[in-house]
């Protein structure tokens, strides 16, 4: 059967014989007076297998007439074609740009789109990743920029047997040689919250350590904060806002001090404050917590305790808290601001749910941590006295 071109003009086909050359394509129809006919490798739209035979669909150069298609049934000739036609275009990243100009401009703006999309998702979703490139310096760095403003605006509760008590929990949860690695300080607030900042530092707020009942649920609180500071969030989180120019001015060896685009310091922590933990980075917290956990023998209860007592409050209680500081606010500078976009979490009913799967795992006998009076220890700092 010979190869029918179909001239987009007639719908009967003209046989001939289709040739594939390095230079185009050249169809001679197979009429008494032959004719032959041109066309580029550019002109080419799609050559597709249909039954026995294959399609190949040409752009017309008269934006006119309608596109011309050419049949055949020729496997080789089918090779032949796409051997030539990417010699034309190349193989690599050139051919695939010639290829995309030659769509339709629909077709162009469509793919544009959808990678202008995926190029922007991945920025915001994976950029986090380049964080190990930045040294662990740069978080200790920044944990004390932060820190030095928001302890200026608290005072910190020096009682000696909380101090012990929580040094304790500390202890049990984390092996001695990693437990110098965290600076944990208990601040004066009626708020109920704990966070951690880069590099270590993790603060308790008294309220939370009023509302708790038990030492095993501090100890599920400050797994929890712990993990954000393994996982190194805070950096992470910093590098998804300011992009990668960050990442190359602290992998360098650029301090804080030496960055051009924030003027300065005050500039660095409201910029912080604008993001929260993404919900990724406070399930990750959870589920290393959990281990963190199990592995010290406390297990998940007191977390599932603490939870499900805030939970019911939740619920019976629809009024918001209220967020008071012991110091007088600077008109530039809240600290509830950097309170909430370090503590922001996922729904408690999740968390219940994920810490009741998890503890279904756990085999060992539970470990309960010893503290006298732990319900007058719980009281000695709070915020009036």
């Amino acid at each position: 059967m010979p190869d029918l071109y179909y001239d987009g003009k007639s719908a009967i086909p003209v046989p001939g014989n289709l040739i594939s050359k390095e230079t185009g394509l050249v169809f001679e129809s197979s009429a008494s007076t032959p004719k032959t006919f041109h066309f580029s490798y550019k002109q080419i739209q799609s050559l597709e297998k249909l039954g026995n035979e294959y399609r190949l669909e040409l752009k017309s150069q008269n934006e006119e007439e309608s596109d011309p298609i050419l049949t055949f049934e020729s496997k080789d000739k089918a090779e032949q074609i796409k051997k030539n036609r990417s010699k034309t275009f190349g193989d690599g990243f050139g051919g695939l740009i010639s290829r995309f100009l030659q769509l339709p401009n629909l077709y162009q703006i469509l793919i544009a789109g959808i990678l202008a999309f995926g190029i922007g998702y991945l920025l915001f979703t994976k950029l986090d990743r380049l964080y190990i490139f930045v040294p662990e310096s740069a978080d200790k760095s920044l944990g004390n920029l932060i820190g030095e403003r928001f302890e200026a605006n608290y005072s910190e509760c020096k009682n000696r047997k909380l101090r012990y008590s929580i040094e304790k929990i500390t202890r049990t949860i984390l092996p001695k040689k990693r437990k110098d690695q965290y600076s944990i300080h208990v601040l004066r607030s009626a708020d109920i919250n704990a966070f951690a900042l880069p590099g270590g530092k993790i603060y308790i707020l008294s309220g939370l350590i009023q509302e708790s009942k038990t030492p095993e649920e501090i100890a599920a609180i400050l797994a929890h904060e712990i993990s954000h500071v393994d996982e190194r969030h805070g950096i992470r989180q910093l590098i998804r806002l300011l992009g990668i120019s960050i990442v190359i001015k602290l992998a360098i060896g650029l301090g804080f001090d030496d960055i051009g685009s924030l003027e300065t310091i005050t500039e660095i922590v409201n910029t912080l404050t604008i993001l929260r933990y993404s919900r990724e980075f406070e399930e990750e917290a959870d589920t290393n917590a959990f281990e963190i956990l199990k592995k010290s023998g406390v297990g998940v209860k007191g977390f599932i305790d603490f939870f499900e007592r805030e939970e019911a409050k939740l619920v019976s209680d629809k009024k918001p808290q209220s967020k008071k500081n012991t110091k007088k606010e600077e008109k530039d500078w809240d600290p509830a601001k950097i309170l909430d976009w370090f503590s922001t979490h996922p729904d408690n009913q999740t968390r219940i749910q994920k810490a009741k799967e998890f503890s279904k795992g756990i085999r060992t006998r539970k470990r309960e941590i010893q503290i006298e009076n732990w319900e007058t220890i719980r009281e000695s700092c709070s915020e009036s006295i």
